[in-house]
C-alpha cells in the first residue's frame, strides 16, 4: 500500500560566511557566518509506492526536474532502512523561492525530503529528526550545494553559525549533537527578496574554488572578528547590516555576476524609501533581501512589491524572519 508523507522547510540567505571544506569528513565541513531565515520555502509530499518500479520521481511546482538531490537524500535514508530501496518514491514541491538564487533551497529540500522518507522508515521516531538534519548537511557537502544553510536552518530565527559543521553526527549508533553549532534570536522582521529571473552559477563554482575560498575565508574572518562575539540578540542588527555590506565588497562577490548592477536596479526603484531601508547581497545568487532599520517597521513592504514590480523585470516575494524549519 502507498504512503504518503510530507515536510516543510523554510529558505535561508546568507550575508556573511567563511569556507572550511579541508576536512575529508563532510560532517565536519561547512561555515561560520551570519544570516536570516525565512517564513517562505519548500512544501514537500513524498508518496511511497512498493507495488510499482523501484526508483523516484521528482516534480517541481508541477514541472518534471533533475533528481540528483532527491537520489542523494534516498541513498542516505536507505543507510538506516534498506526497504526504502523497494519503492518507488513520487516527489511533489512545492517551491515559493527559486533555485540556484541563493536562498539555501538545496538545504530546505533535501531537510524536507529527509523527513517524508525518514517518517515512513523503521528508524525510531525519536531519531528521525536528527537523521534528517545529519542527512541533509552531508547531501548538501556532497553536492556541493551549500556550507552551513542546514546548520543555520536548525537555529531558526537570525542565525550565528559559531561552529562549522553538520548540527548531528552518529557515535556508536547514537546521535550527538555537532560539530556545527548555530544560536539564534528571533523577530518577525518583513523581508522583500528579488531576483533577476536568469539561472545563477551552482555554490560550487565559489567554494570549490581556490581563488574565491580564499577571498570569502578572509572577508568573512574579518568581520566575524566582531560580529561573532558577544550576546547575539536584537541589538546587533544594525551591526548585521554593517556587516553584510562589508562582506560584499571585501570578498569580491558584489562585482561579480553583475550583482552590483542589481543591487543598484532595486536601490533605484526603491529610492523613496532609501532612509527606511537596506538592500543587502544573499550569498551566492543573484539576488537580494530588502529589510527595514528598523526592525518593528512593516509598512513599507506592499509599497515597495508595488514599486518592484512596475520598475523592474525583477522576481520578488514577500515573506518574514521565522524559525519554519
Amino acid at each position: 500500500m502507498a504512503v504518503t508523507t510530507s515536510s516543510r522547510s523554510g529558505a535561508h540567505v546568507t550575508l556573511v560566511f567563511t569556507v572550511h571544506s579541508e576536512s575529508e569528513d563532510p560532517l565536519e565541513q561547512g561555515s561560520y557566518g551570519i544570516g536570516l531565515c525565512l517564513e517562505a520555502g519548500i512544501s514537500t509530499t513524498c508518496r511511497s509506492d512498493p507495488s510499482t518500479n523501484t526508483g523516484l520521481t521528482v516534480i517541481i511546482n508541477g514541472n518534471p526536474s533533475e533528481e540528483e538531490l532527491h537520489s542523494a537524500v534516498l541513498s542516505e535514508c536507505i543507510e538506516f532502512d534498506s526497504e526504502l530501496a523497494s519503492m518507488h518514491h513520487t516527489f511533489d514541491i512545492q517551491s515559493q523561492l527559486p533555485f540556484s538564487q541563493g536562498f539555501g533551497l538545496s538545504a530546505a529540500g533535501a531537510l524536507s525530503a529527509a523527513r517524508c522518507l525518514l517518517a515512513m522508515s523503521s528508524l525510531p521516531v525519536e531519531n528521525q529528526d536528527r537523521a534528517a538534519w545529519m542527512i541533509a548537511h552531508r547531501v548538501e557537502r556532497k553536492l556541493s550545494g551549500g556550507l552551513g544553510d542546514v546548520t543555520a536552518l536548525h537555529a531558526g530565527g537570525i542565525a550565528r553559525r559559531n561552529n562549522p559543521g553538520s548540527p548531528y553526527h552518529m557515535v556508536d549508533g547514537n546521535f550527538i549533537s555537532g560539530p556545527g553549532q548555530s544560536e539564534s534570536w528571533n523577530s518577525p522582521i518583513p523581508v522583500l527578496a528579488v531576483w533577476r529571473k536568469t539561472q545563477s552559477r551552482h555554490t560550487s563554482e565559489y567554494i570549490d574554488s581556490p581563488h574565491w575560498s580564499n577571498k570569502i575565508r578572509n572577508a568573512g574572518n574579518q568581520v566575524m572578528k566582531s560580529l561573532g562575539v558577544n550576546e547575539w540578540n536584537e541589538s546587533r542588527w544594525t551591526q548585521i547590516i554593517e556587516s553584510a555590506d562589508e562582506f560584499a565588497e571585501e570578498s569580491g562577490l558584489l562585482d561579480d555576476a553583475e550583482r552590483r548592477e542589481l543591487l543598484n536596479e532595486v536601490r533605484w526603484a526603491l529610492r523613496s524609501f532609501e532612509p527606511r531601508l537596506s538592500i543587502l547581497l544573499c550569498m551566492l545568487g543573484e539576488s537580494v533581501v530588502v529589510i527595514p532599520h528598523d526592525i518593528t517597521d512593516d509598512g513599507w513592504i506592499e509599497h515597495a512589491e508595488i514599486l518592484i514590480d512596475r520598475l523592474t523585470d525583477l522576481g520578488f516575494l514577500s515573506t518574514r524572519i521565522g524559525r519554519i524549519s
